[in-house]
């Protein structure tokens, strides 16, 4: 079976703040809608982690998802940034520069490749 007969969406997304809610909240509405519904809110996290690093580093931003199997989901954020996202060690008392540490943690798997235009970070879960 290939990606186009799995369940799959694509999005395009201004890269304003108000995108990181409107693809939490479009996940989750997918999600539900394929009877997988993101019961610890894993796949949201993400989402808000991987639309968050875009829309402050790039001026595109569009977003992926698709159930490869029956028992994960991958999302991907393409963007028109070439350059990789950077773990940072945040200082224990930062509000933020955390996000691909909570990737790391709550995916089986994620990462980014370049692309033409830009490039895609991905996430993969390990169970819904």
């Amino acid at each position: 079976m290939n990606f186009l007969e799995r369940p799959h969406f694509v999005l395009a997304l201004n890269p304003v703040e108000a995108a990181v809610r409107t693809a939490r909240d479009v996940v989750r509405t997918a999600l539900e809608d394929w009877d997988r519904p993101d019961t610890n809110g894993d796949v949201e996290l993400i989402t808000s982690e991987l639309v968050t690093n875009a829309i402050r580093n790039a001026s595109t931003v569009t977003l992926v998802l698709y159930l490869p199997d029956d028992k994960s989901a991958v999302v991907e954020v393409w963007d028109d940034n070439p350059d990789g996202p950077a773990e940072v060690t945040a200082d224990a008392h930062a509000e933020g520069g955390r996000g691909l540490q909570l990737v790391g943690a709550l995916a089986r798997a994620w990462g980014w490749r370049t692309t033409r235009d830009g490039k895609v970070t991905w996430a993969q879960t390990s169970e819904l």
